[in-house]
């Protein structure tokens, strides 16, 4: 028999928001497409993806969360599975393999192992009694649970979705109460880890490449110049100042100052470049200075920028971003929808797409003192660190404040796997909510 307290504890202003933000994006990405070649349909497909994320979402609502959370193991084990065999049977790129491709869909598992990874932690952590008694032993295995799949979409490669798992796994353990002593371990590691990359940032070498010679070359030095620096290809100096003084020993070079601080500036590459894939410091050179590279690795956050910029205050008309209809601007309708949403809709807009956003994690917040359960509690702060945290990557990435990491905009930005797995947490939120009251 129906019990009518469900009905009367479903929170329709979350669900509402959550499909505000969907049919904003939809219109965004019909907007966004027009630029592409042969007018693609990826709004009406975005459509689709709402709908079954919908029907995802109901499928959970029937279940009681706790009985969720008694398979949230096994349903993280076959995303981990899922990981490991996607080498073996996914779309068969060797560079980036992140997709099961069946028929004309493709499936993302890195996107369901966000969700997984909040259940499997959430139901290791429901059974401790008071706050500040999680130590050492207690962190083994949630931190397993988060690091397995971490390392699995590292090696994908897709640095960022997998960034977005310490983002989930760091407010849960801060919830669930560690010890003193083990809190303030972890804050002084925090520290000394960013003064270690500050570090390693400074701290490098240098070493000439094809790209500096071909800068050398945009701005106007001499073929004879150019071919006296390019006999230094491939030679590493490890101390300060070396490469200069090498170039300096050359006639030909020695009286050009501003080849000799070129060559300085686009020649170093820091220490933590030997820990890092080249597309990644790409893309960390380029976030430092886009301007490096405005037609390679930094084309994308430029023209972001410029998208941005174009909108000011009040954006220049649905349908009317020249970023997208004049095809300057890639991937617009997935990891930069929203620049194209600030140049259409200007700074007001964008402002009103945030807090829309804002009011989304402020009623999953709220629905977090309302639980009853540690179980429902972690959920809750899991699902709403993972809104908060890809909205705020991708907002930043997209306005050039953060390195482009390919991190989707939550309900906005195209993409099936990534539609399911949001709408599929807004509706563990719903179910919480709903049966918090039956909790004993």
């Amino acid at each position: 028999m129906f019990d009518r307290r469900l009905l009367a504890n479903f929170d329709w202003s979350l669900l509402l928001l959550t499909l505000a933000i969907s049919l904003l994006g939809v219109a965004a990405i019909y907007s966004a497409s027009k630029g592409y070649p042969g007018n693609p349909n990826f709004w009406l497909k975005q459509l689709y993806w709402i709908g079954i994320g919908l029907a995802a979402g109901f499928v959970v609502l029937l279940a009681d969360f706790r009985t969720i959370g008694q398979w949230s193991y096994l349903f993280h084990g076959l995303v981990v599975v899922s990981l490991l065999t996607l080498p073996l049977t996914g779309s068969g790129n060797v560079q980036v393999d992140r997709w099961f491709t069946i028929g004309p869909v493709a499936i993302q598992p890195s996107e369901f192992a966000k969700f997984t990874t909040v259940l499997a932690i959430a139901f290791c952590l429901r059974d401790g009694r008071r706050v500040g008694h999680l130590g050492l032993r207690g962190m083994i295995i949630p931190t397993l649970l988060m690091l397995i799949p971490f390392f699995l979409i590292v090696n994908q490669p897709d640095l960022g979705t997998a960034l977005l798992l310490p983002a989930i796994f760091i407010p849960i353990i801060l919830l669930a109460g560690l010890r003193m002593r083990l809190l303030v371990f972890l804050a002084v590691s925090c520290v000394l880890a960013i003064a270690v990359l500050v570090a390693s940032f400074r701290l490098g070498y240098h070493k000439v490449d094809t790209a500096l010679v071909e800068h050398l070359r945009r701005q106007g030095h001499s073929e004879a110049q150019l071919r006296e620096v390019a006999r230094l290809r491939g030679t590493v100096y490890y101390l300060p100042g070396t490469l200069r003084q090498s170039l300096s020993a050359n006639p030909l070079l020695s009286d050009d100052e501003t080849l000799l601080e070129t060559a300085e500036e686009r020649s170093f590459h820091p220490f933590i470049s030997y820990l890092l894939r080249p597309y990644q410091q790409r893309r960390l050179i380029t976030f430092l200075d886009p301007d490096q590279d405005p037609l390679g690795a930094g084309y994308h956050v430029i023209q972001s920028r410029v998208a941005i910029g174009s909108g000011r205050l009040a954006g220049k008309g649905f349908g009317n971003s020249t970023q997208g209809s004049l095809n300057f601007l890639p991937a617009r309708h997935t990891d930069f929808i929203f620049s194209i949403f600030a140049e259409e809709w200007g700074f007001l807009g964008a402002m009103g797409l945030l807090m829309l956003y804002a009011l989304l994690v402020f009623r999953a917040i709220s629905i977090l003192f309302q639980t009853r359960d540690r179980f429902s509690a972690f959920v809750t702060m899991g699902i709403a660190s993972l809104i908060a945290a890809q909205v705020l990557i991708n907002a930043g990435m997209a306005a050039g404040l953060l390195p482009v990491v390919g991190v989707p905009l939550p309900f906005f930005s195209y993409g099936g796997s990534s539609m399911i797995t949001m709408m599929m947490g807004i509706a563990i939120l719903l179910n919480i909510r709903m049966r918090r009251f039956l909790w004993t």
